[in-house]
């Protein structure tokens, strides 16, 4: 079940105060968002991220993963959603989320990033990746060295799915040293997929446009 936090009508998502003017944002709040629209290589994949993670987006993102603050889902999926048309990106044979573990779900109550990847699947009629499993609990990343998050990743996702030939969009909130994304691709790519190119919606990789 998921707690939507109580809002009026009309107020911003995010300072729950001043009135709404995009991505179910005040003005205010959406000009602390640094803008990167981001392209980059990541081990030969392609990479994109929409915003620099600074730290309004790290206190948006945590409050929706930990704070249950759970209708910035709408948030981010617009703006998700929008990059995507942008860029030209919904012709693609699936889209993905960075699964979560059952037991992260447990814990939190709910899948954080499929929240918003289904809300942005339903608008472009793109089809979700289902079979894709993170089948090992690993520890939390920003708590470990370069080294130890590789490490901690090895192994981590599954799928019992014939991918040949299929082109997939990765979607995940944030990319830090790639190791998730790079992870999840080289299961994909075992799996027959012939290109899987990543969505961020905050990084700090990468250089403006």
């Amino acid at each position: 079940m998921i707690d939507f936090l109580f809002l009026d009508k009309g107020k911003c998502y995010c300072c729950k105060k001043d009135e709404i003017y995009k991505y179910h944002l005040c003005e205010n709040c959406l000009s602390k968002l640094d803008y990167m629209d981001s392209k980059y290589d990541l081990c030969g994949n392609i990479c994109y991220s929409i915003y620099f993670y600074d730290d309004f987006m790290k206190r948006m993102i945590w409050d929706y993963k930990f704070n249950r603050n759970t209708s910035l889902y709408k948030v981010f999926s617009e703006m998700i959603y929008d990059f995507i048309i942008e860029n030209n990106l919904s012709g693609f044979d699936y889209i993905l989320g960075s699964p979560s573990s059952k037991q992260t779900i447990k814990n939190r109550g709910f899948d954080h990033i499929r929240l918003i990847v289904e809300d942005v699947t339903k608008k472009l009629n793109m089809t979700y990746l289902e079979d894709l499993k993170k089948v090992k609990n690993t520890r939390a990343q920003h708590t470990l060295d370069r080294i130890e998050r590789k490490k901690n990743l090895n192994g981590a996702f599954c799928i019992d799915k014939d991918l040949s030939g299929m082109k997939i969009l990765l979607v995940d909130d944030l990319i830090t040293t790639g190791n998730t994304c790079l992870e999840i691709i080289k299961e994909l790519k075992d799996k027959g997929s012939s290109e899987v190119v990543a969505l961020s919606l905050a990084s700090e990789r990468g250089k403006r446009r």
